[in-house]
């Protein structure tokens, strides 16, 4: 927290909330894995950290999630609209949307594939990362 003293004598405290931090956090690692910068994104995850995917595959690392992701696309790009935070039991809920757009493997392009990502926080570590999107909609058949 930032402590200044007004022109007026009043001291004025500015803090972040615990969802900004989280939001920022979140900010952190989704473009660091968008970047393929897993040593920054491992840095920023807990130790007991997952994630699942729509179809409910779980993942216990990022190397296997990254290699999951290139089975199934070629290059993908997020466009974020927002971000939404929200107190949780065990933390902070952040909430990523947007669209998605890029190439399957076969050298096809998609565009404007909705998504969400939802995000579990404790103590300013990602413990849960759950991902929802219309990409099967979207896939070749």
């Amino acid at each position: 927290m930032n402590t200044t003293i007004s022109d007026s004598g009043i001291v004025v405290a500015v803090g972040r909330s615990a969802r900004a931090g989280a939001i920022e956090r979140v900010r952190e690692f989704v473009d660091a894995v968008s970047r393929r910068d897993l040593d920054t994104a491992r840095m920023l995850i807990a130790a007991d950290f997952r994630i699942t995917v729509s179809g409910g595959q779980i993942f216990r690392t990022l190397e296997d999630f990254v290699a999951f992701s290139r089975s199934r696309n070629g290059a993908l790009t997020k466009q974020i609209e927002g971000f939404d935070a929200c107190e949780i039991a065990v933390g902070v809920s952040v909430y990523v949307r947007g669209t998605m757009s890029g190439s399957w493997l076969d050298g096809s392009n998609f565009e404007g594939v909705r998504f969400i990502d939802r995000f579990w926080l404790q103590d300013q570590r990602i413990i849960e990362m759950q991902i929802w999107s219309d990409l099967a909609e979207f896939r070749p058949r």
